[in-house]
């Protein structure tokens, strides 16, 4: 049921790209903000990351709902109340004083926003013609693609210039007019015959998520399977994800249909994606921290800084598409696509302390292309031998897989950042003591004499940045890896004899 009124069409296009852009935003734009936060919220850059995790979880574990609340509601109902509670949530998020408060809101982010992408999509698709619905994905994919460019550079100049509470109040106008225009949509998609819920599979899954995402956050400063609560923690993640899985393999209509991971190439897709996003997201907050704490830069500079990658995405992504269209195999795209990211990547494990811009900008817009030429065929490939009528829970699981690979990807990454900072001071700074004759050497040869005062400049101007920045270099290092791993993956994709036109219902992850 296409809108024939070309206002109405264009008022629907807005509004969708609106709530959409407003979602996708607060995944990055928060980013540079968070050097900031950890002082006026008394966290550590360890605790900080829950702001991104906690809303990305919350996204894996509501992503599954949205067909059956639109079934049960409608488009524009599920549509509209996903906007009010994403808004309302932002602004709590932006008067938040401690970390456990802000983290409660990020949930209730993601939880509201969960819903936009996909019914957003959904609502595009209905209101053009079918001669211009390619039109019309393209058109959101663009405005997908803007999160990444934008969200640094705005989060930065709003920290700036404002505050960081205004990488949250900025979605209070954005939100408010995507609810006016949003009226105009029409209320379709809701079923006399319902889906029937299976609550107990949800539950296994958000409780087995829930607590995978704690074990991972808390796991480095309670010293890890030393603490009762991680063992607790483990123990319930493992139960639940096994039952869950059970529960899904067993149920007539499961939550999220993994028998339709026997199709091979769907299978190692969504494998692949859940790499992908930990190479993405751990690159995302490894960055900012780099750039603010260690090479001092604002954080408007920092946004700046790291738009590049953005761009490089969004350029890969359109010569990704131009390609496929040209019948180009998919797994050659995404082998260049990983060329890319391995190169981007190696030059990040090479950096120091005295690098300039320049090698902070170019190898991330390498990075970028890398990023943009794996995910379009990456999805190709992975829907190119599903029945089509399967291809919206299909698309459930394949964008289920990459948000929780980037959630997981930041808290190993936050995790290998802390050690790394802890043994670079233990190595480094065990060779500050008065029994060390090359530190006497260098004192004097500073004019510096010996002292208490001493040690502690050494240790915090010397040691402590050294240190930092070897933590900094195992993260980069985890994501050089990722994008190596997913070679293997690749040959094991399959490429049909005809590759199929795939529907769009599930390119909104991108």
């Amino acid at each position: 049921m296409e809108s024939s009124n070309p206002s109405s069409v264009v008022a629907i296009t807005v509004a969708v790209m609106l709530a959409v852009v407003m979602q996708v935003l607060d995944l990055t734009i928060v980013n540079v903000a968070l050097t900031y936060m950890r002082g006026s919220l008394q966290a550590d850059s360890d605790q900080i990351t829950w702001v991104l995790t906690s809303y990305m979880i919350a996204n894996v574990i509501l992503l599954p709902l949205t067909g059956l609340l639109v079934e049960r509601f409608g488009q524009r109902t599920v549509m509209l109340w996903s906007v009010v509670g994403f808004v309302g949530a932002s602004a709590m998020c932006g008067q938040s004083h401690s970390l456990p408060e802000i983290v409660l809101w990020r949930l209730l982010q993601g939880v509201f926003g969960a819903s936009l992408a996909p019914v957003g999509q959904t609502i595009m698709l209905h209101a053009y013609p079918p001669h211009k619905r390619g039109q019309a994905m393209a058109i959101l994919g663009m405005g997908i693609m803007v999160g990444p460019i934008l969200g640094p550079t705005l989060g930065g100049w709003l920290t700036e210039t404002l505050s960081w509470r205004w990488v949250f109040y900025v979605n209070i106008p954005f939100g408010i007019l995507a609810f006016l225009l949003l009226q105009s949509v029409p209320d379709i998609g809701r079923s006399d015959h319902p889906r029937p819920v299976d609550w107990l599979g949800f539950g296994l899954m958000a409780v087995g998520f829930g607590a995978l995402q704690g074990v991972l956050s808390l796991g480095n400063q309670d010293d890890w399977f030393s603490s009762h609560t991680i063992i607790i923690l483990s123990l319930i993640a493992a139960l639940a994800l096994v039952f869950f899985v059970w529960r899904s393999l067993t149920v007539a209509q499961p939550i999220v249909n993994l028998r339709l991971l026997k199709d091979l190439n769907l299978a190692v897709g969504s494998a692949g994606i859940g790499i992908f996003g930990l190479a993405l997201f751990g690159a995302m907050v490894v960055l900012p921290i780099m750039l603010e704490d260690f090479l001092h830069y604002e954080s408007f500079t920092t946004g700046l800084v790291m738009a590049p990658q953005g761009i490089g995405a969004m350029l890969a992504t359109v010569i990704a598409g131009r390609l496929l269209g040209r019948n180009v195999n998919p797994r050659n795209i995404i082998l260049l696509g990983i060329f890319f990211g391995v190169i981007g990547s190696w030059y990040t494990t090479q950096y120091n302390l005295d690098i300039s811009m320049a090698w902070v900008i170019w190898p991330a817009f390498v990075r970028g292309l890398g990023l943009g030429l794996i995910s379009i065929p990456l999805f190709t490939l992975a829907f190119s031998t599903i029945d089509k009528k399967d291809q919206a829970e299909g698309s459930g699981i394949f964008n289920l897989m990459r948000t929780l690979g980037g959630s997981i990807g930041i808290a190993i990454v936050s995790t290998i950042m802390t050690q790394g900072q802890q043994m670079g001071w233990n190595q480094i700074g065990g060779h500050i003591n008065t029994f060390n004759p090359a530190l006497h050497r260098y004192l004097a040869d500073a004019g510096m004499g010996n002292g208490s005062l001493v040690w502690h400049v050494l240790g915090n101007l010397v040691v402590l940045p050294q240190a930092g920045m070897r933590g900094i270099l195992d993260a980069f290092i985890l994501a050089f890896y990722s994008f190596l791993v997913l070679i293997p993956l690749v040959f094991l994709l399959r490429k049909p004899k005809a590759m199929p036109k795939v529907e769009a219902s599930g390119g909104a992850g991108h």
